[in-house]
């Protein structure tokens, strides 16, 4: 069984949920995009495995509600399916990026991941240092690297800083020229690492778009070829692993 621990179900037709259990995903975690999403509420509440995240994504903040940080808040307390803080972060590769905002929506985010006691899933694109600056104060948080796509230097530097980190991983880890983010993938402890999907985006090389959580057996078994590990085994080591960094009880 598998878990895909990062999804946006909310911009898929309802039918892929289905489609995706009947390959072997037995969870999904869908995260926030611009605070709360109801359409992600209510597939959690019809679907056994389907939880979600509430936050910002730093290239959204603009267009989130101006009571967001509040919904966030008042959601990560009193939903039981609302497993996280996410997807938060900072993204400086877009050129014309409001640094500051991000920064600070990010660092207000964190501490209501703090005051919730939640994980938080992290979007970075660049922005590494400012990154690691902001979360000096925010240690003892859970972090989940979505899409991982930091150098293996960037990684130990996690591993070292937090006392709970996990690298999730998707489609353009198994590309031909995916060299950098391999060794990465082969250097870190295996218990810290997630598979995802990122629907309904990068889909695998070859798949056509948009790309949806029944793809993830695919990107898995490709993943476990680079351990040189058993395909079963390493689905039910990344189970194990979200299971664990979301503190969640998906049943397999």
């Amino acid at each position: 069984m598998l878990i895909d621990s990062h999804c946006h179900l909310d911009f898929l037709k309802e039918k892929e949920i289905e489609k995706a259990k009947q390959s072997g995903v037995a969870g999904f975690v869908i995260p926030g995009i611009k605070g709360y999403s109801h359409i992600a509420n209510k597939l959690s509440e019809k679907y056994e495995g389907v939880f979600f995240a509430v936050g910002v994504h730093p290239l959204f903040i603009n267009e989130a509600p101006k009571t967001a940080l509040q919904t966030i808040y008042e959601v990560a307390s009193e939903n039981p399916n609302c497993i996280a803080i996410g997807e938060i972060g900072l993204d400086f590769f877009v050129k014309d990026a409001d640094r500051e905002l991000q920064k600070a929506f990010f660092k207000n985010q964190l501490e209501i991941a703090k005051k919730t006691k939640k994980p938080v899933i992290i979007h970075l694109r660049k922005g590494y240092k400012e990154f690691l600056d902001i979360t000096e104060k925010f240690r003892d948080l859970t972090y989940i690297m979505h899409m991982f796509s930091g150098k293996h230097d960037f990684a130990k530097a996690l591993l070292k800083r937090f006392e709970s980190v996990y690298f999730s991983f998707g489609a353009p880890v198994i590309r031909s020229n995916a060299k950098k983010s391999v060794e990465v993938l082969k250097n870190i402890p295996k218990n810290t690492i997630l598979v995802e999907t990122d629907s309904p985006d990068l889909p695998p090389e070859g798949f056509k778009s948009p790309n949806v959580p029944s793809n993830l057996p695919y990107i898995a078994e490709k993943l476990a070829e680079k351990f040189n590990m058993d395909r079963e085994k390493f689905f039910d080591l990344t189970f194990e692993n979200t299971k664990e960094a979301f503190k969640c009880s998906f049943q397999g």
